[in-house]
């Protein structure tokens, strides 16, 4: 016998849509658009998050579980689920709009203001700006944020602006090899920064960086940079948010001296170094030198030279 689900009162109703999982709420928003309307209305009944990374397919997240809507076009297979723990499945008639409406929709249905994971790969850069852009509009927080070292350079120079005005909190990966005479200034900085070609990132941002973790890959930072870097850190109140900095560059040389510190900088004596940080241990440091701020406060430096001249910094 039907139930009229829609004549149920608003707090019964929100409950119900409370024990849904994601699958069995896209059903039922698919039902009519005035259900549609209503799952707007009682959204946000959990911490829905949302993750794309430019294929045809997009995850809800909830509860440390993931719930993948792929397209298909068998009929056959629409609404067909897969269910496997943390990773769940479920095949979907992609809308006339292709996965831009659907996660347009998705945002709407699940009343979502937190975006998971977001990522420019480069089968589909349109869908991935025009998404972007309905981000920014709704200052929707993105909590990961990656852009990919493939497609076409210019479509994310082109991008890098809109990047300032992303609400990105948590994480920034960028593996993009850009050209020598690219330039770009953070106005924020999200808690975790991992650039891979980093060359463009100044010594003027690395001294401004809010960040908890900075990992720079391929910089050209000199024995100089990290001198006055160290220089500045030691400062009492500076870097206040500072726990993990990772520098690679083939500038750091054994030539000139870091804090009064022939390189290589280690001390075997010293027990191994590690960070805790959003539940997650980072690498260790083995064999780092202790160094001090003015208040006291204690940092674990070791920096090594050879093939693969680093930088590594703990607090």
């Amino acid at each position: 016998m039907p139930i009229a689900l829609l004549k149920f009162p608003n707090d019964l109703l929100r409950e119900v849509f409370r024990l849904c999982n994601p699958f069995e709420l896209y059903k039922l928003s698919k039902y009519s658009k005035k259900f549609s309307q209503k799952a707007i209305t009682l959204g946000a009944t959990k911490k829905w998050k949302i993750g794309f990374w430019c294929w045809n397919e997009i995850t809800i997240c909830v509860d440390r579980s993931y719930y993948n809507f792929s397209q298909t076009d068998n009929p056959e297979n629409y609404y067909k689920t897969i269910f496997g723990g943390c990773d769940n499945y479920m095949d979907i008639e992609f809308p006339n709009g292709g996965v831009v409406e659907l996660f347009l929709h998705l945002l709407d249905t699940f009343g979502i203001r937190i975006v998971h994971s977001l990522g420019i790969k480069f089968t589909n850069f349109e869908d991935f700006l025009k998404i972007a852009k309905d981000l920014v509009d709704r200052n929707i927080e993105i909590e990961q944020f990656a852009i990919e070292n493939d497609g076409e350079v210019q479509d994310v120079v082109n991008f890098m602006p809109m990047l300032n005005q992303m609400n990105i909190t948590q994480e920034l990966q960028c593996s993009m090899k850009f050209p020598p005479d690219f330039h770009f200034d953070f106005v924020k900085y999200p808690r975790e920064i991992s650039i891979s070609n980093s060359s463009w990132f100044t010594f003027d941002q690395l001294m401004d960086c809010t960040s908890a973790r900075v990992e720079l890959k391929n910089s050209l930072f000199t024995n100089h940079d990290l001198d006055v870097f160290l220089q500045k850190w030691k400062k009492t109140g500076t870097f206040p948010n500072l726990r993990r900095l990772r520098i690679h560059s083939i500038q750091i040389d054994i030539e000139s001296p870091i804090q009064e510190m022939i390189l290589p900088i280690q001390n075997v004596d010293n027990p191994m170094i590690r960070v805790l940080m959003r539940n997650y241990i980072y690498p260790n440091i083995f064999n780092p030198v202790r160094v001090s701020k003015d208040d006291g406060t204690e940092g674990w430096l070791k920096v090594d030279v050879g093939n693969w001249p680093e930088f590594n910094f703990l607090m």
